[in-house]
């Protein structure tokens, strides 16, 4: 059967387009840019619960008050960990993990602003981040052993104007970040803006991967670490956030690939040219999911009591972060940078 002209051109354009579709890196960072957003409101909306829930610790010191001051905290905690799974434009340009999550917190430092609070200037201006942020302020409503002390210890005027004010600072950074990414996300990128934000965004997210087996549980994932682990090298072990920020910070990245409801995901244009390696993509971040789902909320201490009990999704994460950093790079021509986990 002979085709028409017109009707040939037609296939041949629609063949053209998909592929095109596929290797549309400005429409793919102008979908992660759309994700972000969402993330970057739910933690400035976190943040001010966080903030109102602090003040009101500090005008009525009882145990509902520090109770609703926790559970803002572990929100705003989470709604972080899922925007620094992607911290691309204004989040890194303000340096805001700085500015809100210098981890690890150094106690010593907190007690040390504390003892430096004067009524008009809660935070002095020899303090450093790793007295700040939401570190520090999880020391302050958690403290490192004894919780049940921690309200006591907050009848210190001191104390809980240092805490009133991390809050603050908190809140503001969150508020100023979404103020900023509504206009980064709104604004129009050509082909090599948008190629160029592409291939940052892929290195930043190469980096997160990193992070959940390396950096965020002490190391433990690294064959650098030279002692036995103990729960004070895990992120958020005070406050048994651990899991549920490794969770938030998971989710997101298999959002950031897997999302198609607004439009075609990161997957499915890869899986335009490059369908296995499509699908093996979704099976290892099912997996990732599934070795984390098994382990316990206080996930810290059950690490540091059994490391080998969390080794299954670390090997994960270890396997994803290898498929995304070969495999994926190079399907879509992207140059990963040096990292610290080089080597291992």
């Amino acid at each position: 059967m002979l085709l028409r002209p017109a009707l040939i051109a037609f296939a041949c354009g629609s063949l053209l387009n998909v592929h095109a579709e596929g290797l549309d890196a400005t429409a793919v960072v102008k979908g992660w840019q759309s994700q972000q957003l969402g993330r970057v409101q739910t933690l400035q909306a976190s943040s001010l619960v966080l903030k109102d829930s602090v003040d009101a610790l500090c005008k009525r010191l009882g145990n509902s008050e520090i109770r609703a001051a926790r559970q803002a905290w572990l929100q705003t905690y989470v709604a972080w960990r899922a925007v620094e799974a992607l911290p691309m434009g204004p989040a890194l340009s303000r340096r805001t993990a700085w500015q809100i999550d210098a981890w690890p917190v150094k106690p010593q430092k907190v007690e040390e602003a504390v003892r430096l609070v004067e009524r008009d200037a809660p935070i002095a201006d020899s303090v450093g981040a790793n007295a700040q942020g939401l570190p520090a302020l999880e020391y302050l409503l958690w403290g490192d052993d004894r919780a049940s002390a921690q309200l006591g210890r907050l009848h210190f005027r001191q104390r809980c104007q240092y805490a009133q004010a991390l809050a603050a600072d908190v809140a503001t950074e969150a508020q100023s970040l979404q103020q900023d990414w509504q206009g980064y996300s709104s604004t129009a990128l050509d082909a090599d803006a948008g190629r160029q934000a592409f291939e940052e965004a892929v290195n930043l997210i190469a980096g997160s991967v990193e992070a959940l087996r390396d950096k965020k549980v002490g190391r433990l994932g690294s064959p650098k670490l030279t002692q036995k682990p103990t729960r004070q090298i895990f992120d958020a072990w005070r406050s048994h956030g651990t899991h549920a920020g490794m969770a938030a910070t998971l989710n997101a990245l298999e959002q950031l690939f897997l999302d198609n409801r607004q439009a075609p995901s990161f997957v499915d244009r890869l899986a335009v040219e490059k369908p296995l390696l499509a699908q093996h993509l979704r099976e290892e971040f099912a997996i990732a999911r599934e070795h984390l789902a098994k382990l316990p909320a206080d996930m810290a201490a059950s690490a540091a009591a059994k490391p080998a009990s969390v080794q299954p999704f670390l090997d994960s994460i270890k396997k994803l972060q290898g498929i995304i950093e070969l495999q994926v790079a190079d399907a879509v021509g992207v140059t990963i940078g040096f990292k610290d986990s080089d080597g291992d």
